[in-house]
């Protein structure tokens, strides 16, 4: 017998509407309520006697939502990262907790890749030659580290909790020593304010000696890689998809010379990876309510042929990222007054356009004749035929 069978023949979930195909996920499971992120709130969930919640990170669930939505079971995120739920405060409650964890982490690790690609040219050479310093090994940093070295990268690996922990995955370095030796530094770690392993103001809170010129990647949180950081004078570069004070980017650091690719929060914003989370979730919500998983949403992908697009000039990882278009729409918003600024920022991550992850593009070789084009497009994933 189901978990809520006795009491409730049919519970009432809330899914937050920009969820990707939640509709088709959740219905048949209960009553089920599609709501804007802006609705989601105690108050609504109160009067709807909500039992199972699904959300994104930007809905924040703490104990004031909690204390008036008193029905609630069961919290569920479509993201990988959890610092929007206040976990203790739903541990006191019993409220069983499921995230996606994993869910975007190829989306991601691909669009590093494809971004180290799309500014190898404005690289000054001590940069582009130099090894790649990866903070954080856990979904992300474990699937870009090995993609990494693949495409010919050496690679150095700082992960505190895990080197403590002895784990033998990596030779894992410490934070100086990765920004002493790597003038690459991509961040993939979750936004932790306190206690030993803190990752806000990462930078700042190590305070490493100033070394060679370094290329700041971020595509975590914007809270890990503060402004003070970008101004330090080892800083040459940056690459940013995630932005100290989200969504109120301050308008000078997007007219900083030394920003070479802005992108709105959309690094793990694949089709493949929404549709990962709104199964994972589809099967966290059937795991509470004691049912066996149906929904899978193969259906929604279908493999994707290259007929039209030609990548091979040195801007060919934009026909499958739209690098152009994503900086020149972020880089727009610095015209605009702080509250619409912040408005618009978001509405860029709500309408953004859903890209294939490389697995998915089947590429006719003619379309990339040179040898070493070819064996980066399927180095990364691409399917040559």
């Amino acid at each position: 017998m189901g978990l809520y069978t006795a009491a409730v023949s049919e519970p009432v979930i809330v899914v937050d509407d920009a969820i990707s195909h939640a509709t088709q996920a959740l219905a048949g499971l209960g009553r089920l309520h599609c709501l804007p992120a802006v609705d989601i709130t105690g108050e609504r969930l109160a009067a709807l006697r909500a039992a199972l919640l699904v959300v994104r990170s930007v809905t924040r669930v703490d104990a004031s939502l909690l204390d008036c939505a008193r029905q609630l079971r069961f919290v569920g995120t479509a993201t990988a990262g959890t610092d929007h739920l206040d976990i203790p405060a739903l541990a006191a409650r019993g409220i069983a907790v499921a995230s996606a964890a994993g869910c975007n982490a190829r989306a991601v690790a691909e669009w590093v890749v494809g971004a180290l690609a799309f500014v190898e040219h404005q690289l000054p050479e001590p940069v582009r030659c130099g090894p790649v310093g990866v903070v954080g090994f856990g979904n992300v940093g474990s699937r870009l580290t090995p993609l990494l070295r693949r495409l010919g990268h050496e690679v150095l690996v700082c992960d505190p909790p895990l080197a403590r922990r002895g784990a033998q995955a990596e030779a894992f370095v410490s934070f100086s020593e990765l920004w002493r030796r790597c003038p690459i530094v991509s961040f993939h770690v979750p936004l932790i304010h306190e206690g030993r392993d803190a990752t806000w103001a990462y930078v700042d809170r190590e305070s490493p000696a100033v070394a060679g010129p370094k290329l700041l990647i971020n595509t975590s949180r914007g809270g890990v890689i503060r402004e003070r950081a970008l101004d330090r004078p080892d800083v040459v570069a940056a690459i940013l998809d995630v932005w100290d004070g989200e969504p109120a980017l301050a308008p000078a650091r997007l007219s900083d010379p030394r920003l070479l690719l802005a992108s709105p929060h959309v690094a793990g914003y694949s089709l493949e990876a929404k549709l990962a989370a709104t199964r994972m979730m589809h099967e966290a919500v059937c795991a509470q309510l004691g049912r066996a998983p149906s929904w899978t949403g193969q259906d929604a992908l279908p493999r994707v042929l290259a007929t039209s697009k030609d990548p091979s000039s040195l801007l060919e990882v934009n026909d499958f990222i739209d690098f152009v278009g994503d900086d020149a729409r972020v880089r727009a918003l610095a015209g605009l007054p702080g509250p619409a600024r912040a408005a618009a920022f978001e509405q860029l991550r709500r309408g953004y356009q859903l890209r294939r992850e490389f697995r998915s593009w089947r590429i006719p070789r003619e379309r990339a004749p040179a040898p070493k084009l070819q064996a980066w497009l399927q180095t990364v994933g691409f399917e040559l035929t």
